[in-house]
This record gives structure tokens, C-alpha cells and sequence, in this order.
């Protein structure tokens, strides 16, 4: 359980809540938002992962002539068995004075939103280097996710952010704490184009 200073509403968006994430000594405190997270790996299946998360809490901060009450739920499973590994995550969010938060901001602010993926990897490597402890695994995830899914009353949905992604990436860890990712993205909107995307990244663990 956490107790964190909330999101700024200020920063949403038609595009989601991202931007309501605030930073570090920045951060107003008028609101607060409380998480909870419960993860249960079962014994009898190694490498499983179940869990369930949520997250609620006002995000006006004295910014915006509204409480903006904003919640989200999430589901997530995670296995790793013998170099395979998937994953599967889906989301739900509610914002509260949409409509009067659309006003403020000039475009619309869904009251609803939600996510999906799943993706699925394995580690090759193994199986070129039989004992190597660098990783090498190809992976392809799925993603489906609407930050509009429902527009408050005398709005109009913006189905440009209504959109599926399939993701084709390599993943590279030379040593377990250090990540190099390629990867392509399709993506793909209800309404209007939207480009596709290459990145290519690099992370550590420290």
C-alpha cells in the first residue's frame, strides 16, 4: 500500500493521463492518491505470476476548478518458464469531471479509458550457447488501448486514440542488469493514420 502526491490534471489529455504525472521536488501535494497491489504466485506452477493493482485519487491540485477524481484498475500474469515467457495486462480508468475538464482544456478528456496487451518472448540464446548467461530473445506483443472509450456528455470521441499496435521486438541483456531493445511498431487507428514506429533503446539496472 502507498500513500503518493496525485496526478495533475492540468497534464491530461485526449491522448490519456501521461502528462498528469508529476516531478519529483516539483510535485503540488493539495491532493493525494492511494495505491494498493496484490501479487500470489502459486507453488504449484513455477514461474507464475497473478496480481490485480489500483490507484485513486483527486488530481485538481488547486490547478483546475474541479476535483478531478481519477481511478484506475489493472489485472496482470506474468510466466517465465524454461526461456518462454509471457505476459498479459489490462487496464481500466476513470476520470471525474470530465466534462468540466474538457471545458478547461479545449478538447475532450475521456470519463473512461482502457488498455490491453499481451505479448509473448524467448530466449534463444540457450539454445545457440547452451550455459551462456547473456539473453537473447525475440518478442511480439499485441497492445489494444482507447484513452477516449467513453466522452462526457455533449463531447465528441476522438477515435484517433482508439488504436491497436503489433509490436515485433529484440531484446539483448549482455549481463542481467543491462538491456538493449529494438523493435518496430504497426500501428493502427479507428479513424485516421497514425505512423508507425522504430526505436531502438538502451536501460540498466543499478
Amino acid at each position: 500500500m502507498y500513500a503518493v502526491s496525485g496526478l495533475n490534471a492540468e497534464g491530461f489529455s485526449s491522448s490519456g493521463i501521461r502528462g498528469g504525472r508529476q516531478k519529483g521536488s516539483k510535485a503540488l501535494a493539495e491532493d493525494w492518491a492511494f495505491i494498493g497491489r496484490l501479487d500470489y504466485t502459486p507453488s504449484q506452477v513455477h514461474g507464475l505470476v497473478l496480481g490485480a493493482s489500483s490507484y485513486v485519487g483527486n488530481s485538481g491540485q488547486g490547478q483546475v476548478d474541479a476535483n478531478v477524481l481519477t481511478q484506475l484498475y489493472e489485472a496482470h500474469m506474468e510466466w517465465k518458464y524454461h526461456g518462454f515467457e509471457t505476459r498479459v495486462l489490462g487496464s481500466w480508468g476513470h476520470i471525474g469531471d470530465a466534462a468540466t475538464l474538457s471545458a478547461l482544456k479545449g478538447e475532450t478528456i475521456g470519463s473512461s479509458n482502457y488498455g490491453v496487451y499481451v505479448e509473448v518472448a524467448y530466449d534463444i540464446l540457450p539454445l545457440i550457447f547452451p550455459g551462456t548467461s547473456q539473453y537473447l530473445a525475440p518478442f511480439f506483443r499485441y497492445e489494444k488501448f482507447d484513452t477516449n472509450a467513453t466522452a462526457p456528455v455533449g463531447y465528441v470521441d476522438d477515435l484517433s486514440y482508439d488504436q491497436d499496435i503489433f509490436q515485433v521486438e529484440f531484446n539483448y541483456k549482455p549481463i542481467p542488469e543491462v538491456v538493449i531493445k529494438l523493435d518496430y511498431r504497426n500501428r493502427n487507428a479507428k479513424q485516421g493514420t497514425v505512423p508507425d514506429e522504430g526505436n531502438v533503446g538502451f536501460g540498466f539496472i543499478f
